[in-house]
């Protein structure tokens, strides 16, 4: 296995280091960069709330809007007005609330390029409830310009999907897949209402898949089957139980149900790469990642123990 961490170089594994980029020659012409790698919610000094940014042939592509997610572009090079999709994984909270600052920056800045919005059942509603929230803005002395912006609703298009749902974005088709996150039992109401998506991205030059928040599933596996680059979640439930109970911000009488969730409907490193392996991915990229550094080797070698690849620990703005 060849394993690196974008956040400390070369970690006492006994591994050898290998870059996750091509030579100038052979690089390929897509980029995807990891705005944000927290896992959420609990705030992170050093790292933004889950986005990603995917480019090719011109189309610029967020993935996922956490907190600080136009910032984020910004640092990345990216002019927010000329992100022309979104794609969003699950509406936790983690994931979409960088979603009013992205939408009302535009607006306050007499965006009018169009944006489409893809995401589960529910995107429309916090679509249209956070365009609603920037009407008190507009009503205020100082909105003198308002009557030069364009009504937002007239700019974004939200299109809700599913499970096996396909769709292009210029040259990049994207391939949606239902995941385990939810965990709800197949068929209910709440299973309905309720969905959590992973993304397959196939370009002319490579293939990219986004798990998003997932637990083990083989849905994920067949969409994930032999991509170029894997990015994935990934979590230790003993070590992001311990810092909800260090920080007190649940009660203590759900931590179990915490911990399930934690255990069910995430990936550990044992199952990261349990699911890089069976996809038979070139190299695996990890993000939503609340490890401390101390904690990265051990992981690495669970991860190791099944997946024989590249492996990298990203931070913000890393870029693949």
């Amino acid at each position: 296995m060849k394993f690196s961490s974008a956040r400390g170089g070369l970690l006492a594994l006994g591994l050898a280091l290998a870059p996750m980029h091509a030579s100038a020659a052979d690089a390929p012409k897509s980029v995807y960069v990891t705005l944000g790698t927290n896992s959420g919610p609990i705030p992170n000094p050093r790292r933004a709330e889950p986005s990603n940014f995917l480019q090719y042939g011109g189309q610029n592509i967020l993935v996922d809007a956490g907190d600080a997610a136009s910032w984020q572009l910004v640092k990345a090079g990216v002019d927010i007005s000329k992100v022309q999709t979104v794609i969003i994984s699950h509406l936790h909270f983690d994931h979409t609330s960088g979603l009013y600052a992205f939408l009302s920056l535009r607006y306050q800045a007499l965006v009018t390029d169009p944006v489409t919005i893809y995401g589960p059942p529910g995107t429309k509603r916090v679509v249209d409830a956070l365009i609603a929230g920037m009407a008190p803005n507009d009503e205020t002395p100082s909105a003198l310009w308002s009557w030069m912006k364009t009504a937002p609703e007239k700019i974004y298009t939200v299109v809700e999907i599913g499970d096996g749902a396909k769709f292009s974005v210029g040259e990049v088709k994207v391939t949606a897949a239902e995941n385990s996150h939810y965990g709800f039992a197949p068929g209910s109401e709440e299973a309905k209402k309720y969905v959590s998506l992973s993304y397959r991205f196939d370009m002319p030059d490579r293939s990219i898949v986004f798990t998003g928040d997932t637990g083990p599933s083989a849905a994920v596996e067949k969409l994930a089957a032999n991509a170029d680059l894997l990015v994935s979640e990934i979590m230790d439930p003993d070590i992001a139980l311990a810092r909800i109970e260090a920080k007190r911000y649940v009660p203590f009488f759900v931590e179990g149900s915490i911990k399930t969730h934690f255990s069910k409907e995430h990936l550990s490193p044992t199952e990261v790469g349990l699911l890089a392996s069976r996809a038979h991915v070139k190299a695996l990229v990890l993000t939503h990642d609340a490890l401390p550094d101390e904690a990265i080797p051990q992981a690495g070698k669970e991860i190791a123990a099944n997946y024989k690849g590249p492996v990298t620990f990203a931070k913000d703005l890393d870029r693949f």
